[in-house]
């Protein structure tokens, strides 16, 4: 896989899990768990890219 796919899968797990907690904590409120979500999944697939291109073929 590359780090691309890597990345975003990662992304996509945290950003779930991430929509979950906003949602049960902010009482159902879904637009805030959604742009929550979706900026921890951003900033979670950039740091992962990130790292991932440190480490050599």
């Amino acid at each position: 896989m590359t780090n691309g796919v890597i990345s975003f899968l990662l992304a996509i797990g945290t950003a779930t899990w991430v929509y979950s907690k906003f949602h049960r904590s902010t009482g159902g409120n879904t637009q805030n768990a959604l742009m929550g979500a979706g900026v921890v999944g951003i900033i979670v697939f950039i740091l992962m890219f990130t790292l991932l291109s440190f480490i050599p073929d």
